[in-house]
């Protein structure tokens, strides 16, 4: 496997060719074409007819064209910039078929409405959730996310579950031909066939799946009947049904959560020297998410959410290209305007996509596993993420626990994705109390171990759960600092330390009665002070030193994450 540091053929802002562009747009659409499934299940739920799934079908496309567009074009502060298209997700199922069964798909449309203008406003709000939803409860719904998404992709190449294709004998052998094309090109391939990998797969799975299956519809799904225009709208929205609002309340919550972790994983893709999460982007892409679910519920359709196994190819092929996020957006939209072309859209193999979900998804556990392993973690944090997981895993593997709750309960909870998140949420703000923002440490200048400093904002770093990379260059500086204190404090004077962490840097301030600062740059071989103003001028991101009303010295430095 190659090196995760090896830049992208085609980085953020690059032009691919044509022929690059359009093999890139077909995989990510052919992928993306798996979740049509939730659409129709929610519309047998309220007993539509054909004619009524073929234009729910067609609408369905036309969201997955606009909410991928929102997300990739930067306009007016809405969307991310990435490539992270919108898919239909498991997160808004439960509710959409309860809200289907009980008020039909009126109630599916305004419910939608209501979550997507939920968590745009949840999204203006990302900065001051950031304490609330730190960076590894994101790497835990990523994490979580590549989990289903895997289980989901193994399901279908076996043919168990919803939206599974019939189990015929060519329908496993062309999901395991289909997987096992995709790892060798993206292994062994060369430069000109690994961006393609998953599309060789899908092409050899789909056509050993018609071969063996003597052209039978591996697909499962029935396609459109006949070949008609896009036809709008197909129900008024429903407002009169309250009691649903709850579940779809907590599917934004795990949308929020879900498109934030996707971003930073994208973050994480297109820059090698990540530290720590953009909250500027992560607005503007959460803001974009939540637009595109308000736009799915006006055109009658269930929810969007950003597309993890999206991500997961991006960074198995090295295509990166925001170009690639605007075909795919413009890509759906000229197939929900053409007549018949579900059809073609719902005819490649359940088996087959599901070992493309399932190969994209590894890449979707690493990348959640990788934002976990940025954080210092403490008994507190290790339990959040143990447990989280945990249950998280539990609703899947336990379903007839889950079945005996209430109902109000069991719609808020609604998917292993929404237990996992509530879980963590509530452990992280649980475990918050008695874990003061600020922390302090004074020593003797004449101390001779001169290692506390550092091992004390190392283990306060694992209290805060901070980044371990921005901790660890606080903890040089300080070794430096510690090493020049009796050069700079009166004898037997302290040293006084105030440390402060917020989700976005770590602050420290030292204050001490003695001589300054050595002021410009000095030569690091001339003394202990100028070499541990070196370290520190290197290590931290900005420094400044300052005189005290009672005549102490302070410096002040910030660890930007």
């Amino acid at each position: 496997m190659r090196d995760p540091k090896v830049p992208a053929s085609w980085p953020l802002e690059s032009r691919p060719p044509w022929l690059t562009l359009a093999g890139a747009t077909l995989q990510h659409a052919a992928i993306m074409s798996v979740t049509l499934v939730f659409p129709l299940l929610v519309a047998d739920a309220a007993g539509a007819d054909e004619a009524t799934r073929a234009r729910y079908l067609d609408l369905a496309m036309l969201a997955l064209g606009v909410g991928t567009l929102l997300q990739a074009w930067r306009w007016r502060g809405i969307g991310s910039g990435f490539l992270i298209p919108a898919v239909f997700t498991a997160a808004y199922v439960p509710p959409a078929l309860l809200a289907a069964r009980t008020g039909g798909l009126g109630a599916v449309a305004a419910m939608t409405i209501a979550a997507g203008i939920a968590e745009m406003l949840l999204s203006t709000q990302i900065r001051r959730l950031r304490a609330w939803v730190p960076a590894e409860v994101m790497g835990i719904v990523v994490l979580l996310i590549g989990l289903i998404l895997g289980l989901l992709g193994f399901r279908l190449m076996l043919g168990i579950g919803h939206g599974a294709g019939p189990e015929t004998p060519g329908s496993l052998a062309g999901g395991v031909a289909a997987l096992a094309v995709v790892l060798a090109v993206t292994v062994w391939g060369n430069a000109r066939l690994r961006p393609v990998a998953a599309l060789c797969g899908l092409a050899a799975g789909t056509a050993l799946t018609f071969f063996l299956d003597g052209g039978a519809q591996g697909g499962g799904i029935p396609a459109s009947p006949g070949a008609s225009f896009i036809s709008w709208p197909v129900v008024l929205p429903d407002f009169t049904h309250g009691a649903l609002l709850p579940g779809f309340l907590m599917g934004a919550l795990a949308c929020l959560a879900r498109a934030s972790g996707d971003i930073v994983t994208a973050q994480r893709a297109n820059d090698p020297n990540w530290t720590a999460p953009d909250f500027e982007q992560i607005r503007r892409g959460t803001m974009a998410d939540g637009l595109g679910t308000l736009a799915a519920g006006l055109l009658g359709v269930p929810g969007l959410n950003t597309y993890s196994a999206s991500i997961g190819l991006a960074v198995a092929t090295r295509i990166l290209a925001r170009r690639v996020g605007i075909a795919v957006g413009l890509f759906w939209c000229a197939m929900a305007l053409l007549p018949g072309t579900a059809g073609l859209v719902l005819a490649i193999p359940r088996s087959v996509l599901g070992a493309t979900l399932l190969f994209s998804a590894a890449f979707v556990v690493a990348a959640g596993m990788g934002i976990v392993a940025q954080r210092l973690l403490d008994a507190r944090r290790t339990a959040t993420i143990g447990l989280a997981v945990i249950l998280g895993l539990s609703y899947d593997l336990v379903p007839q626990f889950y079945a005996r709750m209430p109902g109000w309960l069991g719609g808020m909870i609604g998917s292993s994705l929404v237990l996992a998140l509530l879980t963590a949420l509530l452990l992280n703000a649980l475990f918050r109390i008695g874990t003061a923002s600020r922390a302090s440490l004074s020593w003797n200048r004449d101390d001779e171990d001169l290692s506390a400093p550092a091992a004390f904002i190392l283990e306060q770093g694992r209290r805060w759960g901070a980044v371990a990379a921005v901790v660890e260059r606080a903890a040089a500086a300080l070794e430096e600092f510690a090493h020049a204190a009796p050069a700079l404090a009166e004898p037997g004077s302290a040293v006084e330390m105030e440390a402060s962490w917020d989700e976005l840097a770590l602050d420290l301030r030292l204050r001490w009665q003695g001589k300054p600062l050595p002021e410009g740059r000095a030569e690091p071989g001339e003394d202990p002070v100028a070499l541990a103003l070196a370290v520190l001028r290197h290590r931290a991101g900005r420094l400044r030193e300052a005189g005290l009303p009672d005549g102490r010295r302070e410096l002040r430095l910030r660890f930007e994450a």
